[in-house]
């Protein structure tokens, strides 16, 4: 019910696990070793959201990293 609300006023949420790291989407708050290619976004600390396709709340997200 609040998504829908939410997505009828254009804030919807940034898509980030499995994703390249984005400056413009994403704030770092971790480097993690992992298997996965360097800059991979590997977890989410908090959802971030658009508004009308500009960044209301950027998504805390923890990075790979190679070793």
């Amino acid at each position: 019910l609040l998504n829908t609300q939410l997505q009828r006023h254009g804030i919807l949420p940034i898509d980030s696990l499995n994703k390249p790291f984005n400056p413009l989407h994403h704030e770092a708050i971790a480097h993690i070793s992992s298997s996965e290619p360097e800059g991979t976004v590997i977890d989410e600390v908090a959802k971030g959201y658009t508004m009308n396709e500009k960044v209301i709340r950027y998504a805390k997200v923890a990075v790979s990293k190679r070793n």
